[in-house]
């Protein structure tokens, strides 16, 4: 499981340079969980494609239809004072925060093209060349291992 970013979401189901990238990563890790917030940052990545010329209105209708359907089952709400704690300390847009929030609240690598979360949030945010070039699971937290005392016989 990995938290994807909108724009990893839209390399996926638009054609363009991100494409095949987002293609190998969805076979290194098919389970995409995102905040709801998805919906409204693709549909506007939609509209944009449209006002660009690059769709037709017809497509991005079936391309939100197709998308809805294979991400609604995935969607998890971030914790509000998460994402609000975050924007103010890293100085991010709340948008951004929902899927940084959710993917720590899950502790789960949020993977995204965004540059600046992943200088602000390394370990946490990858982009996707980066992080199909890591090993599997080498992102999950290591529990670091327990140390024991034994008492020492009193005298």
């Amino acid at each position: 499981m990995i938290v994807v970013d909108s724009n990893v979401i839209a390399a996926r189901n638009l054609t363009g340079m991100l494409t095949e990238l987002s293609g190998l990563l969805e076979k290194k890790d098919p389970v995409w969980i995102v905040p709801p917030l998805w919906r409204y940052e693709f549909q506007n990545i939609l509209v944009q494609t449209v006002r660009a010329r690059q769709i037709t209105c017809a497509q991005s209708l079936s391309l939100w239809r197709t998308t809805f359907a294979q991400m609604l089952k995935n969607e998890q709400e971030p914790n509000p004072l998460k994402v609000l704690d975050l924007s103010c300390r890293y100085q991010i847009t709340g948008y951004d925060a929902n899927f940084i929030a959710l993917a720590m609240d899950m502790d789960l690598p949020c993977i995204t093209e965004d540059r600046e979360l992943q200088v602000k949030f390394p370990g946490i945010a990858f982009g996707m060349a980066t992080f199909l070039n890591q090993p599997a699971q080498s992102w999950q937290a290591q529990e670091t291992p327990a140390t024991y005392r034994t008492k020492k016989p009193r005298r």
